[in-house]
């Protein structure tokens, strides 16, 4: 068997720093000894409303939806995103011009990177951020720059870029991943300015659209640039309406930017199946009333970690949205990946390491509320018999 070297721009991708972890938690949860809790994950459990189920399978069963479906999205999931835009940010979007449909906001993302950066052109990427957001940079061949999001808060500090004059992208992501943080007005109008002084696009990652909590509602950087001047936003199916497996998404927003997401789409991935685009549409369209829902169970799911870790004697804030708890371990020189490692193997407990965030994860792990209850208060008792026992 011939031993075939990979291309350079695969050569040059980091290794999967979850692949090895996901690797010992199928290794433990084989072995004998208690159930393995599994929270290191961003994997929605709850099943896909009953509505949006029912719709995939009427356009299923379309023979109309067994062809090849045209290269640019079906004009029913086009305008369901611009009444979603409506009705909750109050932003008007051209469906024809300024929607462009993907499989999920993760190769959205990936296509507003491979279209718009040339290689060593500057990315400014969160630290902390999410690890894809690396990966796409290295596959255009990028130079990433970190932008430090300050605590408390996690906003983005753009004077520490004072000296940066040109870049191609500013990614931000908000409702932060891996933090919990909403973003701020303030935050979003330094994007802008910043988009604007270096001649960057602003990309921003908007996969917890719908989960903000305490009555909180997530902003829209598209409500803050409102002609689209700079800004393109990515959005998924996957939190809101738990549709992970669906590999569902869409991005919306400046025209040009738009254009070339469709045009590499067309030739990296092609279409998407009609009868997707359709329930897509249903669930994005029609009533919302399973959407709320879920943030209310992931709220009730954040007061429970939160209120059960602080009765432990851990310090940790509640997170204003997303479907993560993020904590800072006790001791500031604390090895998260020690940490993990061995919660992994003496209590049967997998988080994510803060360390696969970027350098101001470090300290810190990372835990979903994507178990039910009971799940997640047998969390509790084992990290505290943990901590007791180390």
């Amino acid at each position: 068997m011939v031993d075939f070297r990979p291309a350079a721009r695969v050569q040059a991708l980091p290794p999967n720093f979850w692949g090895e972890m996901d690797r010992e938690i199928l290794r433990l949860s084989t072995e004998p000894g208690p159930r393995m809790i599994d929270v290191s994950k961003g994997n929605p459990d709850l099943p896909t409303p009953e509505h949006i189920v029912a719709a995939m399978q009427r356009e299923v069963a379309d023979a109309a939806n067994h062809r090849y479906p045209a290269y640019v999205g079906r004009a029913a999931f086009r305008e369901a995103v611009a009444k979603r835009y409506r009705d909750d940010h109050g932003v008007g979007i051209d469906p024809d011009a300024q929607v462009a449909v993907f499989h999920g906001s993760h190769e959205a993302i990936m296509a507003a990177v491979l279209s718009h950066v040339d290689p060593g052109e500057a990315v400014v990427l969160p630290d902390p951020g999410y690890p894809m957001y690396t990966s796409a940079t290295d596959l255009a061949g990028g130079r990433i720059v970190p932008l430090p999001l300050e605590e408390p808060g996690y906003q983005p500090d753009f004077a520490a870029l004072d000296q940066l004059e040109r870049a191609a992208i500013l990614l931000l992501n908000y409702p932060n991943n891996p933090t919990g943080a909403l973003a701020t007005p303030q935050a979003f109008e330094g994007a802008i300015r910043f988009a604007e002084r270096t001649g960057a696009a602003f990309v921003h990652d908007f996969a917890y659209s719908s989960l903000g909590f305490d009555g909180r509602t997530p902003l829209s950087a598209l409500a803050v640039d409102r002609d689209f001047a700079v800004t393109v936003e990515a959005q998924t199916l996957s939190k809101t309406y738990s549709m992970a497996g669906w590999r569902i998404g869409f991005a919306a927003g400046n025209t040009s930017l738009i254009s070339a997401m469709k045009r590499y789409q067309a030739q990296a991935f092609s279409t998407m199946f009609g009868a997707s685009q359709e329930a897509a549409a249903a669930a994005l369209g029609g009533d919302q009333s399973a959407a709320l829902e879920l943030v209310r169970v992931y709220e009730r799911r954040r007061d429970l970690v939160v209120t059960g870790l602080r009765r432990i004697g851990w310090e940790v804030t509640a997170p204003e949205g997303t479907f993560f708890v993020w904590v800072r371990l006790q001791g500031h020189d604390t090895d998260a990946l020690r940490f993990a490692r061995e919660l992994r193997e003496e209590a049967r407990v997998a988080v994510a390491p803060g360390d696969g965030f970027g350098p101001r994860g470090r300290g810190h792990i990372r835990i979903g509320l994507v178990n039910d209850e009971s799940t997640l208060n047998e969390l509790i008792e084992r990290l505290d018999a943990f901590a007791n026992k180390n």
